[in-house]
């Protein structure tokens, strides 16, 4: 059965990596069918590093000409908006939902990234603030931005992400320290954070048991 009677029938979730691939591809090339070249790209590449792809990269590819690189950049960026562009409706009503929320913008990447993600009074998805830092290894929590934003948009609370992509699931000393201050910060307010989340390798963990109980909101 062809893929795209496939889909038809049976649905998009029951399709192979290679068999999503050479509908979006739609034809492969006088010495290689789409079939073939679908299953070479994922072999070699993954759908993950195609993603990152700009249109210099994948036209390099054996068999990606103008056409082909362009209908996969505008698929890719279909995908990239619908995750950026979380909408309001979305409700963070347990930690695991911060996790799902969040963990496409962590995969693949190999450098530390922070996310805040704000909300309201009904655990609604607000905003979220992104921090990198390519030239250094270890990212600080940026305090005064993340109060002043939190206060600005008058937020019940937020949660803070960030991952370890040498694999180390478990928090820093720096994490532990840097997690209390800002959460005495936000004590001090009247501003919530609910939790921090270190993502590594497809797995997560909460910072919360790390801390002072005491002083942190249990979520």
């Amino acid at each position: 059965m062809l893929p795209r009677e496939k889909m038809i029938i049976n649905g998009p979730k029951e399709l192979k990596d290679e068999e999503l691939l050479a509908i979006m591809l739609s034809s492969g090339t006088k010495n290689e069918n789409v079939f073939d070249m679908s299953k070479r790209l994922i072999k070699e590449y993954g759908f993950s590093r195609l993603f990152k792809m700009n249109y210099e990269e994948l036209s390099k590819i054996p068999g990606i000409k103008k056409a082909k690189a362009t209908k996969l950049m505008a698929n890719f960026e279909i995908t990239r908006r619908i995750i950026e562009n979380k909408t309001s409706d979305i409700k963070l009503l347990e930690t695991i939902d911060v996790f799902n929320y969040i963990y496409p913008d962590y995969i693949d990447i190999d450098y530390e990234l922070l996310s805040v993600i704000y909300v309201d009074i009904k655990m609604t998805v607000i905003k979220i603030d992104k921090y990198t830092d390519l030239l250094k290894s270890k990212l600080k929590i940026p305090f005064r931005n993340i109060i002043n934003n939190a206060l600005n948009l008058n937020v019940f609370g937020f949660f803070l992400v960030h991952n370890h992509p040498a694999g180390n699931i478990n928090p820093s000393k720096e994490d532990i320290i840097e997690t209390n201050e800002l959460l005495k910060i936000c004590n001090q307010i009247g501003i919530i954070l609910f939790d921090h989340i270190i993502i590594s390798k497809g797995t997560y963990l909460f910072i919360n048991k790390y801390l002072n109980e005491n002083n942190f909101f249990n979520f």
